[in-house]
């Protein structure tokens, strides 16, 4: 059952980290402007939310591979790659700024601290294209493999 519930969250993953990675790159370069007659807020909302369900979506991969929430400390901790550590760090710096980010947007529209968050979440997209591409083996076997 884990493995077909981590087959059902990586699958999901894949999917969602494009779209998260292309609104925020189309997010950094609008700088406020529409797109395809499409105004920034669709993009910023479709960012957002994309953002929120990857996010869910890695806690349920982390609990997966990791099992018990009070161990993840320790494991990151032990953990011999400097990489996966580096893609923690990232990522969690890339959800907190976007916590403080998202309000910020809601009160006032586009603040400096979008653009570090930005910044910080490209970092974090090219640690988690790296660690996909570590782990793409996983995926080749699993799509080879029978159900």
């Amino acid at each position: 059952m884990k493995k077909k519930n981590l087959r059902i969250c990586n699958a999901i993953l894949l999917l969602f980290a494009p779209v998260v990675l292309a609104s925020g790159i189309l997010l950094e370069s609008l700088h406020g402007k529409s797109f395809l007659g499409i105004g920034n807020t669709y993009w910023t909302w479709l960012h957002i939310t994309a953002s929120l369900i990857m996010t869910v979506l890695v806690v349920w991969h982390v609990r997966l591979n990791w099992k018990g929430v009070n161990t993840w400390y320790r494991r990151f901790k032990t953990h011999r790659s400097a990489g996966f550590r580096a893609t923690v760090v990232f990522f969690f710096l890339t959800v907190v700024s976007g916590a403080i980010v998202v309000p910020l947007w809601l009160h006032c529209g586009h603040a400096g601290i979008g653009g570090l968050h930005g910044k910080i979440g490209f970092a974090s997209a090219v640690c988690i294209l790296l660690h996909i591409m570590k782990h793409r083996r996983w995926y080749a076997c699993k799509a080879a493999s029978p159900k």
